[in-house]
């Protein structure tokens, strides 16, 4: 069963959800990924480029890199994921000020002379359509970040094969974790989330590693 939001008249939530009151969105999520940031760049680092017998198959790699000129490719990858960032934020401001609760993503308004007289319209969350609406969701949520995701994959995997393996399998196991739990609820979509952050956040700290290495 989905948890109970209680709202206005016209089916608005009567307070923002999953934000903190204290933090604006911008400086919650500033620090949200700084911290993820630093955990998974520290992984990257200590398991996949500081034990010897690893380093030296990567630097191999790397010079491969530097030869042909791709730091900059690999730059150009970790800042493309970087500044989905402050679209992120922009999204989350939103949301925040308008009180919109997952698993909606827009709001719609019945138009007509009459239109005005209604709620707005908004998705079902109880029952089959509930669960069927929230499933939905947590496929478009894999959709829109696997093509970050795919791209520094790659990437890493040129570098660093087997620890990019293993982290984006953590990821994509944890993805289906938080898909049966968003079926269920909205809080749900947390189910495995932290683990599959931390892989996520480790493949990028792996592309940067690389990217830093070939252009230094």
């Amino acid at each position: 069963m989905n948890e109970t939001i209680e709202t206005d008249s016209k089916g608005i939530p009567l307070k923002h959800v999953g934000y903190p009151d204290q933090f604006s969105v911008a400086v919650f999520y500033a620090i949200g990924h700084g911290v993820l940031g630093g955990v998974g760049l520290a992984a990257a680092w200590f398991l996949a480029y500081a034990p010897v017998a690893k380093r030296a198959n990567a630097d191999t790699q790397i010079g491969i890199l530097v030869e042909h000129n791709l730091g900059w490719m690999y730059l150009g990858i970790f800042l493309l994921k970087l500044l989905q960032l402050p679209i992120g934020t922009i999204l989350g401001e939103a949301r925040k000020a308008s009180k919109v609760a997952v698993p909606d993503q827009h709001v719609y308004r019945v138009m007509g002379s009459e239109g005005s007289k209604f709620g707005y319209v908004l998705m079902e969350t109880d029952g089959v359509h509930g669960a069927f609406n929230r499933a939905q969701r947590a496929l478009m949520n894999y959709h829109e970040v696997f093509p970050t995701i795919a791209l520094q994959y790659v990437a890493a995997s040129w570098v660093f094969p087997f620890e990019a393996f293993v982290c984006v399998m953590v990821w994509a196991a944890t993805r289906c974790l938080g898909a049966v739990g968003y079926k269920s609820t909205a809080m749900g979509r947390f189910d495995g989330i932290m683990p599959g952050l931390i892989a996520m956040c480790t493949i990028q700290g792996m592309v940067m590693i690389a990217a830093v290495k070939a252009l230094a």
